[in-house]
């Protein structure tokens, strides 16, 4: 075997092993799931991964009830999502801008089209997303009116179902249960991705 196969194998089996590892961690964001009595997140939607990370991102969906009556309406969406790599941008220097990260976001509205949708453009490797605001902790959109906001956190943060639990689902319940983004994302400020200043 020649050097260049020998690094292609080796190359083959990293993305192998990245893959699999990934494909985990998609399957441990169902953690956020919840039937309480005064809230509910249900899996609503999710890109087609077909066991392949192929792609740089990956979007999956929830609904957000208020109840877990099979009747209650459905008050937001919530995003999670895998962004691998981003589009440069010159916005802003952002210490993580060129790092995997897994993004949080809630969004008002009754129907997916009303969910985040993030992308490689969004936030781009500056820390920019059009039409947000970054905050000290996260992101808005840029209307006060909207209480749709993100957050995110290092992929390698990420290593097991207790921390997806400790800083994915159970800050995303304190939110929704009407605890305030700034304060509930402050008790896990030393694992955010702070957003850049700009």
């Amino acid at each position: 075997m020649t050097g260049i196969d020998k690094i292609l194998w080796q190359s083959a089996q990293n993305i192998l092993r990245a893959q699999q590892n990934l494909d985990k961690l998609f399957g441990a964001f169902r953690l956020v799931e919840t039937m309480d009595s005064d809230l509910a997140i249900v899996e609503e939607d999710a890109d087609a991964t077909g066991g392949d990370f192929l792609r740089s991102v990956w979007n999956l969906y929830f609904f957000i009830k208020r109840s877990n009556r099979e009747d209650a309406e459905t008050e937001g969406a919530l995003t999670l999502v895998i962004q691998l790599t981003s589009n440069e941008g010159d916005e802003a220097d952002w210490e993580h801008g060129k790092r995997a990260k897994v993004l949080i976001g809630y969004s008002a509205g009754r129907s997916l089209e009303d969910a985040w949708g993030f992308d490689s453009d969004g936030p781009n490797a500056a820390g920019y997303r059009e039409d947000c605001v970054a905050q000290a902790r996260h992101w808005t959109i840029d209307d006060v009116e909207d209480p749709s906001w993100f957050y995110a956190l290092p992929l390698d943060r990420l290593t097991n179902a207790t921390a997806v639990s400790d800083f994915i689902a159970a800050p995303v319940r304190e939110i929704l249960r009407g605890g305030k983004v700034d304060d509930v994302l402050g008790k896990i400020e030393g694992v955010l991705c702070l957003p850049p200043k700009m």
